[in-house]
């Protein structure tokens, strides 16, 4: 069996990043879908151009400044949003392993951090499925503690990331080697970590966050192999 970590680690890297958009006016493109853009975060063109996001109406459109002259801000066609990064393991490894992996937030962020120990239920030998795991997954994106209040945090990058986590099960559900997720949990943070009994908060990665936690089980089909 394909170990779980590396099946999540293909998924996230199958989520589609991108959005198309009509251009407007101004410095402004419409889209249906803003999947997880958020203020402050870059987009790509299809030429290479960097824009960083102003303002984000969700699912309508984004307000957009170039990042290098000229100020080309026609964004119609396909943009490109920022690909997840991926990190798995237990707290206390994954806060090491994800500090050492890149000093800049942006190049890391969004999250999608599978939670280590990972709880597999056992099958019969004729059941049609290879196995079925609860998981839990957090996604998470960088977050201004000392400028934003809860509701700031919440609206520009709590739903952001829960849109990720929607499109990490749409991911899921496109795949027919999977059982198709009908229930699931999200469990929302509009800062992310431990919080003690006088309310004080530790950050459990080196950073701080806000997201969503998406708790599911996964079912994966056996293989159809004739010789097995």
């Amino acid at each position: 069996m394909e170990e779980i970590s590396q099946i999540i680690r293909d998924i996230v890297g199958s989520i589609d990043n991108t959005i198309t958009g009509v251009f407007d006016s101004g410095n402004t493109t419409n889209y249906c879908l803003t999947k997880w853009a958020r203020p402050g975060k870059t987009v790509i063109d299809t030429l290479s151009n960097e824009y960083i996001i102003d303002v984000v109406n969700v699912d309508e459109s984004l307000e957009v400044t170039q990042t290098s002259p000229p100020p080309l801000v026609d964004l119609t066609g396909v943009t490109f949003l920022p690909a997840p990064f991926f990190q798995t393991g237990t707290k206390i490894a994954a806060k090491s392993e994800w500090a050492k992996v890149k000093t800049d937030l942006l190049e890391k962020t969004p999250l999608i951090w599978l939670l280590e120990i990972i709880t597999e239920r056992g099958l019969a030998a004729d059941s049609s499925l290879e196995f079925e795991t609860e998981l839990r997954i957090f996604f998470l994106d960088e977050c201004d503690v000392t400028q934003n209040t809860t509701e700031d945090n919440r609206r520009e990058v709590v739903l952001p990331m829960k849109k990720l986590a929607l499109e990490f099960l749409a991911t899921i559900r496109k795949n027919r080697i999977f059982k198709r997720v009908q229930n699931y949990d999200l469990k929302t943070f509009s800062r992310f970590g431990t919080e003690d009994d006088t309310g004080v908060i530790q950050n459990i990665l080196d950073a701080n966050l806000s997201g969503v936690e998406l708790r599911f089980t996964l079912s994966k089909y056996k293989d159809k192999c004739k010789n097995c």
